[in-house]
């Protein structure tokens, strides 16, 4: 029996050319999790999807966090970036492979997360 959370934590740089290293990780946790191939590939774009939003929003960001969190009912993912720019004016991306979508600014840094759950209904897309 597996013990959550289970935790993934990538440190690169804010470079959109990255993001696809974030959603290749949110692919692994979904597959593990045994969503169905569209539910996965959603997922995976919507992690990509979320991270170049961030970057275009903090450009001034060198640096970028991505935690991603395994739990029995969900998968989260956390994107940090440092700094407080706010992204008023720039609405969040459209994220069809996630059910929730949190943003919010913690210390010195603004984050986003992004939340799939794994409940009913989740092993058919």
């Amino acid at each position: 029996m597996p013990t959550y959370p289970q935790t993934i934590l990538l440190q690169m740089d804010a470079d959109v050319r990255l993001a696809a290293a974030a959603g290749g990780v949110a692919r692994y946790f979904a597959d593990n999790a045994g969503l169905a191939n569209e539910a996965i590939l959603n997922l995976q774009e919507s992690v990509m999807l979320a991270c170049k939003h961030c970057f275009h929003c903090h450009s001034s960001a060198t640096s970028c966090e991505v935690t991603l969190l395994r739990y029995e009912d969900r998968l989260e993912i956390d994107l940090s970036l440092p700094g407080k720019e706010s992204p008023e004016g720039n609405e969040k991306p459209a994220l069809p492979g996630v059910d929730e979508v949190h943003c919010e600014f913690l210390g010195n840094s603004a984050r986003m997360r992004l939340i799939k759950f794994l409940g009913n209904g989740s092993h058919t897309g």
